[in-house]
């Protein structure tokens, strides 16, 4: 679904938070439909794709097995993503503003896409207990964490923390602390 108005100066994502309830998305719905609550339609390719939104409450998949790709584009949320523990394939946040993504403990068969977005200092992590934008401690990315273009803000905090982040690339395992 894109929600985008296709005029340049009402699809900012900087002034989301001003975006109203036709544009306003409830993080619990994105999460149930991630989990099965819309049946796939044979011969097609299940993933959820969001463009343009406010993304209202909390993206709380913490735990969760995926099994469909999750492309969010242009979208501004209210509060933090929590992907931490979490197995998918591919999950793409892009051009968009998150008030921080913990990803700690998390497994992508594919890639991490942040490209474009801006992330800000969220919650302190269960896992360091410090305030982070972007959390991927222990976490595990086969293919790529793409942070090409990224704004990634936490001022006297951490913006990134990486400890025992494990990537594989042409089946050599690269790991390490940030």
């Amino acid at each position: 679904m894109d929600l985008r108005t296709g005029v340049p100066e009402n699809d900012r994502v900087a002034e989301g938070g001003q975006w109203g309830p036709g544009r306003t998305v409830r993080a619990v719905v994105i999460v149930a439909l991630l989990q099965g609550a819309n049946t796939t339609q044979t011969g097609a390719v299940a993933c959820l794709r969001l463009a343009g939104a406010r993304i209202s409450g909390h993206l709380n998949l913490a735990g969760a097995q995926i099994a469909h790709a999750l492309w969010l584009e242009d979208c501004w949320f209210e509060e933090g993503v929590d992907l931490s523990g979490a197995s998918t394939q591919s999950i793409a946040i892009v051009g968009s503003r998150v008030p921080g993504v913990e990803a700690g403990l998390i497994r992508i068969e594919g890639r991490l896409d942040l490209r474009r977005s801006r992330l800000e200092s969220g919650y302190a992590s269960p896992f360091h207990r410090r305030i982070s934008a972007l959390s991927l401690i222990n976490a595990h990315v086969s293919g790529a964490v793409n942070l090409s273009g990224a704004e990634i803000t936490a001022p006297e905090q951490w913006a990134v923390s990486a400890g025992g982040l494990g990537s594989v690339f042409k089946d050599h395992q690269i790991g390490g602390s940030w």
